[in-house]
C-alpha cells in the first residue's frame, strides 16, 4: 500500500483521525512503550478523545483507545496491520481482553450480532498471526455458522463463500485439521459442489468413529448415488430468507408458496431438516384460514424438533 492509500483512512462510526507531526514519539507505562508517529499514518480516536486534543495534547490512553475501537469496528480498515502492531507493542492487555471475548463467545450460542463481532475479534488477531491456521480456521467456521442462521439466511451466500476462502486457507496451512476439512466439505455441499464435498469428507472419514463417521459415509453414498438437491442448497436457503421477509411484511401467501417449493426439493429437506420452514408454513396457513394445513406442518416443525417451543405454543393456540 502506497503513503496515498495509508493516508486515506476508512470511515469508522465513532473515530476521527488525526495525524500527528512527523517523527513525533508517544511514550507510555513510565516510558517502557513507545510509539514512533511516520509516514504521515493517521490515528484513530475517540469522537470524545479527538474533542480533548487541544487542551490535552495526543495521551497513550486515548490512542489505545481509538486503535482498539477502531479494529473491532472494522479490523480491514486502512492501516489495519500498523495498528494491530501498536496494538501488540503498546497495548498487549486489550488483546488479552480481545482474547476473553472469543473465548466467551466460543462457549455460548449467541445471536448473529455476537458472531459479526467475533469474526471481527478474530481478523484482528490473524493480522497479528496471518498464518495460523487455528485463526483462520475460526474465522471460516464463523462464517459458515452466520451463514447458517435463520435471521441472516438473505446473506447466505456471500457468507458461504468467505466461508470457503478462510477455510480453504487454513487447510493449505494445515492439512491434516480433520475440523477445518469438515467444514470446508459443509460449505462446499451448501454451494452445490457435492464432489468436492465428498472429497473432503472422505479424506478425514478414517479418523472418525461412531455416529459421526457413519453420517459422512451416509452423505458420501447419497452423493455418489445422485441423491442431491436439484439446486444448490445455498439458493434454497437464499429463498428462505425471502420468504421470511415476505412473512413479516404480511404476505403470507408469496411466503407459503416459495416455502412449499423449497420443501418439494425431498434430497434437500432430508439434509437439512429446518424445523423453523415447517413452522413459518404452518403460521402463513393459520394466517390464510387454513388451519388443517397450519396443523399438519405445525406438527411437522415439532417431529423434526420435539424441543421446539413456538411450534407448541402456536399449536396449542390454534386448537383454542
Amino acid at each position: 500500500m502506497g503513503a496515498l492509500e495509508r493516508n486515506k483512512p476508512t470511515p469508522i462510526d465513532g473515530i476521527v483521525y488525526y495525524t500527528p507531526p512527523e517523527g513525533s514519539v508517544l511514550e507510555g507505562r513510565d516510558g517502557r512503550v513507545s510509539i514512533a508517529f511516520t509516514d504521515g499514518i493517521p490515528v484513530p480516536l475517540e469522537e470524545a478523545d479527538h474533542q480533548k486534543l487541544d487542551e490535552a495534547g495526543l495521551g497513550y490512553d486515548m490512542v489505545g483507545k481509538g486503535i482498539y475501537l477502531a479494529l473491532r469496528n472494522n479490523p480491514d480498515c486502512v492501516n489495519n496491520t500498523i495498528y494491530a502492531g501498536w496494538l501488540r507493542d503498546a497495548y498487549p492487555h486489550y488483546l488479552a481482553e480481545l482474547a476473553s471475548h472469543i473465548l466467551m463467545l466460543d462457549n455460548k450460542d449467541v445471536e448473529v450480532s455476537y458472531l459479526d463481532r467475533k469474526i471481527n475479534y478474530l481478523k484482528v488477531m490473524a493480522l497479528l498471526q496471518p498464518d495460523d491456521p487455528r485463526i483462520i480456521g475460526q474465522i471460516g467456521a464463523t462464517f459458515l455458522d452466520r451463514g447458517t442462521r435463520m435471521s441472516a439466511l438473505h446473506q447466505s451466500t456471500v457468507n458461504l463463500y468467505r466461508a470457503e476462502t478462510f477455510l480453504k486457507r487454513a487447510v493449505e496451512l494445515n492439512p491434516s485439521d480433520a475440523t477445518v476439512k469438515l467444514h470446508l466439505g459443509e460449505v462446499l455441499y451448501l454451494l452445490g459442489r457435492y464432489q468436492q464435498a465428498a472429497e473432503n469428507w472422505r479424506e478425514i472419514l478414517p479418523g472418525l468413529k461412531g455416529a459421526d463417521a457413519e453420517r459422512l459415509v451416509a452423505r458420501c453414498a447419497k452423493v455418489e448415488g445422485g441423491a442431491i438437491p436439484r439446486v444448490p442448497p445455498v439458493d434454497y436457503l437464499e429463498a428462505i430468507g425471502v420468504a421470511f421477509g415476505c412473512y413479516q411484511g404480511g404476505d403470507f401467501e408469496e411466503c407459503a408458496a416459495i416455502l412449499r417449493d423449497v420443501l418439494d426439493d425431498l434430497a434437500f429437506c432430508e439434509e437439512f431438516p429446518l424445523p423453523e420452514v415447517w413452522y413459518y408454513l404452518g403460521l402463513c396457513f393459520q394466517n390464510l384460514a387454513m388451519p388443517r394445513d397450519a396443523e399438519l406442518c405445525l406438527r411437522e416443525a415439532l417431529q423434526r424438533d420435539p424441543g421446539f417451543t413456538d411450534a407448541q405454543q402456536a399449536l396449542t393456540d390454534l386448537a383454542r
